[in-house]
């Protein structure tokens, strides 16, 4: 009987694991439980547990078999751009260091000997960071599927960053910018304004369509966003549920967003292209518009100017920045930018508001 009584009252039970394939001894343990009823949970315990470590150990699984299965996962449950980027990342930095590995016996160690050899490589550490992250859902992918117990990228901590200077046109500068865009180039006139005073993501922008413009209300509907993959032109959600928002419009940004249609029209007559409230509202040809040229361009407007070109992305910080002079709270900006939490947006823009200390300080001059 695996179970028994001792004279104390408590109960022992005696597991059996088998015999040491070294020594020919047998493996068991005898822990002791306060009531039958204990032990008897206790047993069926350790009984399961060996049986899915066995089982563990039994199954055969390499490791490009391991991103097989997460990549398979991934495709799945995740937007497409997602899935690219991972299997990029995973093709490019992870599978040829792990080609040959024996996944049951990497341990923290050899995590974080990859992490030193990306390091080496050159690569930023924001860069190492997401590498390392991409790595721990492969691995979490492991202990999910029972081929391991545990992943061991846990605890391996994250590499410091450091914050880049952030790049924003002040109002001043975003109108020189406007003035050296040529009059007949309307479209981008239109997408730049657009982006500086709505704040809204490259993706988010060109899957805008006419019917996603409320006129009554002067609010954007942003539910969607867009990105280029493989040649396709594919539409997804937004990058989070708090992204899905409605941002209000000024009159004049809908005024020039009228005229822009008017222009749009008549070039898709030209082109022999049917116009409709389903008309992508930046698309130029045929095609819905990729972020590229738009990119691109920034440079080409300044380059025979002193202003300095920004990226993209950085209309959005541009935006904020305008919002936080004007006097906007936290609340606000956070809602209209699409954020999870006003966290996320003290986190990345709470430097551009003015210093508090410096305020309280100069308060003290009226008592001297």
């Amino acid at each position: 009987m695996s179970v028994k009584k001792l004279e104390n009252g408590q109960y022992q039970v005696d597991v059996s694991f088998g015999f040491d394939p070294i020594t020919g001894e047998r493996i068991r343990t005898r822990p002791v439980a306060s009531t039958r009823k204990e032990a008897l949970e206790l047993e069926a315990k350790l009984r399961r547990e060996f049986q899915e470590e066995r089982a563990r150990k039994s199954r055969s699984v390499s490791f490009p078999t391991l991103i097989s299965i997460y990549l398979a996962n991934c495709e799945i449950d995740s937007k497409p751009n997602y899935y690219q980027n991972q299997k990029y990342i995973i093709n490019k930095h992870i599978s040829d260091y792990f080609l040959k590995s024996d996944i049951q016996k990497i341990t923290h160690r050899e995590i974080t000997d990859f992490r030193k050899h990306l390091m080496e490589t050159g690569l930023s550490n924001k860069s190492v960071n997401n590498i390392m992250t991409s790595l721990s859902k492969i691995f979490d992918t492991a202990v999910h599927e029972e081929i391991l117990k545990r992943n061991p990228c846990d605890n391996v901590k994250r590499l410091p960053l450091t914050r880049k200077k952030m790049k924003f046109w002040r109002p001043e500068e975003f109108k020189k910018f406007i003035s050296l865009i040529p009059q007949d180039q309307l479209l981008f006139k239109t997408f730049y304004t657009v982006a500086f005073l709505t704040g809204l993501r490259c993706g988010e922008m060109l899957a805008l369509q006419w019917k996603d413009i409320d006129k009554i209300l002067l609010e954007i509907d942003v539910h969607k966003s867009c990105t280029w993959l493989d040649g396709q032109f594919v539409v997804t959600t937004p990058k989070t549920k708090n992204s899905i928002r409605r941002v209000s419009i000024n009159k004049k940004l809908l005024k020039l967003l009228e005229s822009w249609k008017e222009a749009q029209e008549e070039l898709f007559n030209e082109l022999g292209i049917r116009h409709s409230h389903d008309t992508y509202i930046f698309q130029y040809k045929d095609t819905p518009s990729r972020k590229d040229i738009f990119s691109r361009k920034i440079k080409y407007f300044c380059k025979d100017s002193d202003l300095t070109p920004i990226r993209l992305h950085d209309f959005r910080h541009s935006h904020v920045a305008l919002l936080i002079h004007q006097g906007e709270d936290y609340i606000t900006i956070k809602e209209r930018l699409g954020h999870g939490s006003v966290k996320t947006t003290i986190d990345v823009y709470g430097h551009l508001y003015p210093n508090k200390q410096k305020e309280m300080a100069d308060k003290l001059d009226d008592l001297l």
